[in-house]
């Protein structure tokens, strides 16, 4: 049975010399990974202003992620405002901000290129933003390009908050149960079923072999070869 990680960072800071033990403890063959943040923006100032630095450190990440790229490691390309294109090895985007952190200029005509361009490619988008910008993302998608809640939605507003707004019958919305709560995992399956269900780990945020073990223990015999690997190698290659 083929295991792939749909959610793991790794970077510069956070080499795939760390990570890699890591996925073999838990017997997985693979996975997405994307940079850390702090390789992509200052997380810890709310003005941050984008700079040089920045820039060349984006650049670094990048290129180092691509290095990696092979048989069942998939890169995705962290998405900031500068908003530059990702390259063809790149098969998914990590869309990420927290409430307390710099804004992404939605309100810009780079902005409005990348998600066409994004939409075009039919690159997935792992989206981790506040409540009613998952929303309106959402929106701007429609529907053209799979998007994928982190965390059962945990840092989108919460997952009954997503449910309630009915996010969730959308079937061009995924989820991915990194750090996610079982009930959560459980109650989505219940409702939608395990086709949109992507195992993910956000290490080092999360241990690989105990987030496996915890998709284990809720699902058995196809159901579970579909979360731990078969959904995310159906979606990469549509």
């Amino acid at each position: 049975m083929l295991v792939l990680d749909a959610h793991a960072h790794c970077g510069l800071t956070l080499p795939m010399d760390v990570l890699q033990p890591r996925w073999q403890q838990g017997n997985i063959d693979g996975g997405v990974i994307f940079s850390p943040v702090e390789e992509i923006y200052d997380r810890y100032d709310p003005y941050f202003v984008d700079d040089e630095s920045y820039r060349k450190s984006r650049e670094k990440v990048h290129s180092y992620i691509e290095s990696l790229i092979s048989e069942h490691i998939y890169g995705y390309w962290f998405v900031w405002n500068d908003f530059a294109l990702p390259g063809e090895p790149f098969v998914g985007i990590k869309w990420h901000r927290h409430s307390n952190e710099p804004k992404y200029k939605y309100d810009t005509e780079k902005c409005r290129d990348i998600i066409e361009h994004i939409c075009t490619r039919r690159l997935p988008v792992v989206l981790e933003e506040e409540f009613h910008h998952t929303l309106e993302m959402v929106e701007k998608i429609n529907n053209r390009t799979i998007i994928i809640i982190p965390h059962f939605g945990a840092l989108n507003g919460g997952y009954s908050r997503l449910k309630e707004a009915d996010l969730f019958e959308n079937p061009m919305i995924f989820v991915d149960t990194a750090l996610a709560s079982p009930g959560e995992i459980k109650d989505f399956a219940a409702d939608y079923g395990v086709q949109r269900i992507l195992f993910g780990s956000d290490f080092p945020f999360g241990e690989p072999a105990r987030e496996r073990l915890k998709v284990e223990r809720i699902f058995t015999g196809k159901k579970r070869k579909k979360v731990l690997g078969e959904n995310l190698l159906e979606l990469l290659e549509r």
